[in-house]
């Protein structure tokens, strides 16, 4: 409806994700990000102290509302636990809930106390709540926003298996870690893609995954070796890595994956690394609907938060 009770001085772009906080400043400042990264919300809601609807009342109407498809909440408290976890287990039946939750520590149930009033309760105990309900939960508050991003862009993941395709072998080899790490797999190419990535990467390229296609990597280069994975069975995912080197350039390459944004039907991910020289096209794939990350360690554990 475009009406803003909030605290916040913008509108942010229409979408498909909910945020609903009990913090107004989470709000202002998730709207605030939100404008850059070109992520749009299908309602954004502080809830403050629930004096009157709780976060089960705003799961019931989200859960039916057609514009909606994911709710990312942030929680100091759980109001009634009851009405919470039916609402939340039957909304995270057809859309994915995230969830936030301050309080932890008992300096931070002392500080949320006297922000709303909160009482926090026992965090083993929501944490088990949370997973019995389906409710994804995250740790940091990045997550909350590298989730919100990607939910407003991409398709869930099928599956744990990621493709990584980079100009350089040392990221690689992190975003590798750090998808392992926390649950994610390398995918293992099928046979043929080798066959057809040999056909049109330098007889130097990695054979194998992460597919390192070297630092002179061309802006078809790219757009080629992403087609080629995008028929893969194998792959789940994909991270597109770039880092700039003297033959590369950044943004005729982000532009030459625009249209792999969608068509794949799997989550695209990126992460274009450094500074000025990949910013225009870190921003050209933001806009096309691709996340872009600045390392690829938060691309993977971003794609594995969407396996939760």
């Amino acid at each position: 409806s475009g009406f803003n009770a909030t605290f916040a001085n913008l509108m942010p772009q229409a979408g498909n994700v909910a945020f609903v906080s009990q913090s107004g400043a989470m709000v202002t400042s998730v709207l605030d990000w939100s404008v850059g990264q070109k992520v749009g919300f299908s309602a954004v809601i502080s809830v403050g102290a629930m004096m009157d609807l709780d976060f089960a009342a705003m799961i019931d109407y989200l859960a039916n509302d057609p514009h909606t498809t994911s709710i990312v909440l942030y929680m100091e408290t759980i109001g009634n636990a009851r009405h919470f976890l039916s609402a939340a287990r039957e909304a995270s039946l057809t859309k994915p809930i995230i969830v936030i939750k301050g309080g932890k520590s008992e300096a931070a149930a002392q500080a949320a106390a006297s922000h709303t009033g909160s009482l926090t309760g026992s965090d083993a105990v929501l944490d088990a709540a949370f997973k019995r309900a389906g409710v994804l939960r995250v740790e940091d508050i990045a997550d909350v926003f590298e989730m919100a991003d990607v939910l407003s862009k991409q398709p869930l993941a099928n599956g744990r298996r990621m493709a990584i395709l980079t100009n350089a072998g040392g990221p690689g080899v992190l975003a590798c870690d750090a998808l392992v790490k926390n649950g994610g797999v390398l995918a293992e190419l099928e046979p043929s893609t080798i066959e057809k990535l040999n056909k049109v990467l330098p007889a130097a390229w990695s054979h194998g995954n992460p597919i390192d296609i070297l630092g002179d990597a061309t802006a078809r280069t790219y757009e080629n070796s992403l087609a080629i994975l995008a028929e893969d069975k194998n792959c789940d995912g994909y991270l597109v890595v770039l880092t700039p080197q003297a033959m590369t350039a950044p943004t005729d390459c982000a532009t030459a994956l625009k249209k792999y944004a969608t068509s794949t039907g799997k989550p695209v991910l990126s992460s274009w690394m450094g500074g000025p020289d990949v910013e225009a096209g870190a921003q050209a794939l933001r806009e096309a609907g691709i996340p872009c990350y600045k390392y690829p360690d938060m691309a993977c554990r971003t794609f594995n938060y969407m396996n939760e």
